[in-house]
């Protein structure tokens, strides 16, 4: 009943707007000081219980969000709460990469995908590094407005990085190194983070 209540909450927040960057970040905080206390103290189950009622509402509130959000922020969204690398990869693969011809299954059979289906990419280049943009930007933003501690902040856009690094190595090898989609990528993302002055609003936040 009360998991019930609480998705319930989480829908109307979206809805209304509330489940912003800044909600997200407050939350991540918390939910990381539940982790710091859980393994410090792993005897205690108020601590237990505190972060994995958080990591549940961190997710709905994720999986909420993505709901009504740009598919290239849904996306970032996604692999942000990802832990684990191989994951991300076929993420980045299924989502950036047009779609294979068949799909092989794990006996070996092969399934042909619609001809209407092949090749189509479900997250286009472009809304990825837009996403990527625009995240990296709000995190600046925060912590201009003194929302977000600068290590926190940091923290966030390497985050952010490591993201972008592994969708240049799945474009590099779905596309080529020498295609133009990977150009476009590297080009569109260079400001964002190799910012040509001390200026720039990615380093500076929005004005």
């Amino acid at each position: 009943g009360e998991i019930r209540k609480l998705d319930a909450a989480i829908g109307k927040a979206c809805r209304t707007g509330k489940l912003d960057m800044a909600f997200f970040t407050v939350l991540n905080m918390n939910l990381e000081d539940a982790r710091m206390q859980q393994i410090e103290e792993t005897e205690d189950e108020e601590h237990s219980s505190r972060a994995s009622i958080l990591q549940h509402i961190y997710t709905r509130c994720q999986e909420e969000v993505e709901k009504s959000v740009p598919p290239g922020v849904a996306l970032l969204n996604k692999l942000m709460r990802t832990t684990q690398d191989e994951i991300r990869v076929n993420q980045l693969q299924h989502y950036l990469c047009p779609q294979p011809d068949v799909i092989k299954l794990p006996d070996g059979q092969e399934i042909p995908v619609k001809e209407s289906e092949q090749k189509k990419v479900l997250v286009p280049l472009t809304d990825f590094v837009e996403a990527l943009s625009s995240t990296v930007l709000q995190i600046r933003t925060m912590e201009q407005a003194g929302a977000v501690e600068r290590d926190m902040s940091a923290s966030m856009v390497e985050a952010c990085r490591s993201v972008a690094k592994e969708a240049r190595m799945v474009i590099g090898e779905n596309y080529g190194e020498d295609s133009s989609e990977l150009r476009s990528f590297e080009e569109g993302l260079q400001p964002v983070f190799r910012p040509d002055s001390p200026q720039s609003p990615y380093i500076q936040g929005a004005q």
